[in-house]
C-alpha cells in the first residue's frame, strides 16, 4: 500500500515537472513567434472555428428539419394507408391491400417497409412478403385516443421512424410504415460537402484579409522597432512616417517622433556640455596658471628678493622696514591665494552647507558683480544636501548671478531658498531689462553656447527641474524645484536615531 503512495507521488511529481516544461517550451515558443503570425493565426483562427460551429448549426438544423418532415410524410402517407384500406379490410380483399403497400413502397423512396395487421395484431399483407422480420410487430403500438405513434429505430442500414397509424380507430387494425433517413444522410452528405468548400473558401478569404490587416497593423509597428533600434545606436535622425494611418497609430508616431526630437536635443545639449566642460576645465587651467604665474609667482619672487636684502642688511630701522614690507607682501599673497581657492571651490559649501555658501556669495556680490542681492531663506534648519547637488545648485545660482552682471542691468538680485516638504525650491530674481525666453534658448542652442541650456543641463542631471520666466522690460525670474526624497539628511533626526 505504502509502495502504491510513493509511486503515485512520484508519477504525479513528474507530470508536474513535464507540464512546467511543456509551458515553458509554449512561452518560449510565443516569445520567438512574431506579432505578425500571431495576429494571422487568430483570425484564421477564428475563421475557421466560426466556419465550423457554423457548419454544425446549419447541418444539425437541416436533419433537425428534414426529420420532422419525414416523419410528418410517414404519417401523411399512414393516414391515407388507413383510409384506403379501411373498406378494403372489410370485406377481405387483401389482394388490393397488397397492391395498395406495394404502390406506395415502390413511389416513396423514404419508405423503406410498409405493412398491414388486423385489430387482432396478425399479419394482412406486408412489403416483406407474409414473413416478417423478427419482433417487428411488437415494437410499436398506438393507443387508442392517438392519431400515431412514431418510435425510432436504430437498424444496421441507419435510422427508422417507425410509424403506426390506427384503422378505423383501431377497431379495423393498423397501419406500420419505416421511414428511412438514408436519402436524408445523402443529402446532409452532399450539404457537408458543400459547406466544407465553402469554409475552406472562406478561410482562403480570411487568409487573405488577415495577411491584409496585419500589414496594416504590423507595418507601423515595424516602422517603430527599426526606429526605436536606430535611437538604440544613436541615430536621432529616423523618423516615423505613416501618412496612410489614423487614429492611435498617428498619435503613436507623433509621440515617437516627439520623443527621439527631444532626445537628440538633449543628446545634442549633452554634447554641447561636455564640450564646453572641457573647454572650460581648460580656460579655468589656463586661468590659474597665468593667476599663479603672474601674481602669486611674482609676489613670491617679490618676498625672495626682499629676504635676501633682508639677509645683507645691517641698520634695524632699515630692517624693521623691510620685514614690514614682506609681511604685506605675504599678507597679500595670502589674499590672492585665498580668492583663487574660493573661486575653485568654496569652502564654506564644504564646511556650513548650500545656505550658508549663498549667503555668503550674495554678500559678496555687491564688491565682485556690482548689485545688490538679499538672500532670504525658510526651513533649511538642521538639512545637509549631497556635495553634487549643493554644487549643481551653487553653481548654477552664481552662474544666474554672473549672467544677471552681464546683461541684465539689474541693480537689484534677491536669491530666496526653501524647503517645502520633500520640494526644494531655490529663486534667483532680478529687476533687470528680461528677454524672451524661447528666443534666447533657441539661439543658444542653434550657436551651441552653453549658458541657459547648459543651466537647464545641470539642474536636470540632479534630477530636478530648472524654468526661466522672463519678458522684455519685466525683469527675469529663474526657478529650480528638487524633490529631495533620499537626498536629505535632516540632522535632528540623525541624532535621534543614533
Amino acid at each position: 500500500m505504502m509502495k502504491n503512495i510513493i509511486l503515485q507521488g512520484i508519477w504525479q511529481v513528474k507530470c508536474l515537472v513535464e507540464n512546467e516544461k511543456l509551458t515553458n517550451k509554449l512561452l518560449r515558443i510565443n516569445r520567438n513567434i512574431s506579432i505578425r503570425i500571431k495576429i494571422m493565426v487568430m483570425i484564421v483562427g477564428i475563421v475557421i472555428i466560426l466556419g465550423i460551429w457554423l457548419s454544425m448549426q446549419t447541418l444539425d438544423i437541416i436533419q433537425s428539419t428534414l426529420s420532422d418532415q419525414l416523419v410528418k410524410q410517414g404519417v401523411s402517407l399512414g393516414q391515407y394507408i388507413s383510409a384506403r384500406s379501411t373498406d378494403l379490410i372489410f370485406i377481405n380483399d387483401n389482394f388490393t391491400l397488397h397492391q395498395l403497400i406495394q404502390e406506395i413502397v415502390s413511389n416513396n423512396n423514404n419508405v423503406r417497409y410498409a405493412f398491414i395487421l388486423d385489430s387482432e395484431g396478425n399479419l394482412l399483407t406486408s412489403s416483406f412478403g407474409m414473413l416478417l422480420p423478427k419482433g417487428l410487430d411488437k415494437i410499436n403500438k398506438v393507443e387508442y385516443n392517438l392519431a400515431y405513434h412514431v418510435q425510432t429505430l436504430n437498424t444496421e442500414k441507419g435510422v427508422v421512424y417507425d410509424i403506426a397509424v390506427p384503422i378505423f380507430e383501431g377497431s379495423a387494425g393498423t397501419v406500420r410504415l419505416g421511414m428511412s433517413e438514408s436519402e436524408i444522410q445523402k443529402l446532409l452528405f452532399n450539404t457537408t460537402q458543400s459547406l466544407l468548400a465553402t469554409t475552406i473558401l472562406v478561410s482562403v478569404f480570411g487568409i487573405l484579409i488577415a495577411y491584409f490587416f496585419t500589414l496594416l497593423l504590423t507595418n507601423p509597428l515595424t516602422q517603430l522597432v527599426e526606429a526605436a533600434k536606430a535611437v538604440g545606436k544613436g541615430d536621432f535622425n529616423k523618423r516615423v512616417k505613416l501618412g496612410w494611418a489614423h487614429g492611435e497609430l498617428v498619435q503613436l508616431a507623433q509621440v515617437f517622433n516627439n520623443m527621439v526630437e527631444n532626445l537628440k536635443q538633449v543628446d545634442q545639449l549633452r554634447t554641447n556640455l561636455l564640450n564646453k566642460i572641457i573647454t572650460a576645465q581648460e580656460e579655468e587651467r589656463s586661468r590659474i596658471a597665468r593667476e599663479l604665474h603672474d601674481h602669486t609667482g611674482q609676489s613670491l619672487t617679490s618676498i625672495m628678493i626682499g629676504l635676501k636684502m633682508l639677509e645683507s642688511s645691517k641698520n634695524m630701522e632699515e630692517m624693521k622696514g623691510k620685514v614690514a614690507e614682506l609681511r604685506k607682501f605675504t599678507n597679500t599673497t595670502l589674499e590672492e591665494i585665498k580668492d583663487l581657492s574660493l573661486t575653485l571651490r568654496p569652502g564654506v559649501l564644504d564646511d556650513l552647507g548650500l545656505e550658508a555658501a549663498l549667503q555668503s556669495y550674495s554678500s559678496e556680490c555687491l564688491t565682485k558683480l556690482g548689485i545688490d542681492v538679499d538672500f532670504h531663506s525658510v526651513g533649511m534648519e538642521g538639512v545637509k544636501l549631497s556635495q553634487e547637488v549643493n554644487l549643481t545648485i551653487y553653481r548654477v545660482v552664481q552662474e544666474a548671478l554672473t549672467n544677471v552682471a552681464k546683461y541684465s542691468n539689474a541693480s537689484e538680485a534677491s536669491i530666496i531658498i526653501k524647503r517645502n516638504e520633500n520640494m526644494l525650491i531655490v529663486i534667483v530674481e532680478d529687476n533687470g531689462i528680461g528677454f524672451n525666453v524661447e528666443e534666447k534658448l533657441n539661439s543658444s542652442i542653434q550657436n551651441k553656447k552653453l549658458g541657459l541650456p547648459g543651466m537647464q543641463e545641470r539642474v536636470n542631471l540632479i534630477g530636478g527641474k530648472l524654468t526661466i520666466e522672463s519678458e522684455p522690460g519685466m525683469g527675469t525670474t529663474i526657478y529650480i524645484h528638487l524633490n529631495m526624497e533620499g537626498l536629505v539628511q535632516d540632522e535632528k533626526n540623525k541624532n535621534l536615531s543614533s
